[in-house]
């Protein structure tokens, strides 16, 4: 799959966890962007100590999320920063939710340890 398009027209981000709600915590990192619609990525979902989710795309199970419109990539790097993506927190690969082409932010090399049976979430929802 080719990654999202990252032009003058924004991108999309399918959120699974912390960013599927614009709560007041975050409210910075979503100005501008646009709730599109509710959708499900197949993959398994993990519980990381009850304070946030971490995504891996293996597996059937559907994962709920919320797809956004951020209308102008500059707004990835501070999502990147958010996610821990230079410390190996979360890698940003590119998926299909509710048939647009998204960013999503699935676990990285540093939560690899956590991942285990126990912590995961047979639902596919983190709330």
């Amino acid at each position: 799959m080719n990654p999202p398009a990252v032009e003058d027209r924004g991108f999309h981000l399918f959120a699974h966890g912390l960013l599927r709600d614009a709560d007041s915590e975050r409210a910075p990192l979503m100005v501008g962007a646009r709730r599109v619609a509710e959708a499900t990525v197949a993959g398994t979902l993990y519980d990381i100590d009850g304070d946030f989710p971490a995504l891996m795309l293996y597996g059937t199970t559907p994962v709920e999320g919320t797809v956004w419109h951020f209308p102008n990539a500059a707004r990835l790097e501070q999502l990147d920063s958010y996610e821990g993506v230079e410390r190996g927190l979360y890698r940003r690969v590119a998926v299909e939710a509710g048939g647009l082409p998204c960013w999503v932010y699935v676990a990285g090399p540093a939560l690899a340890r956590q991942l285990t049976p126990e912590r995961r979430l047979a639902h596919g929802v983190w709330r």
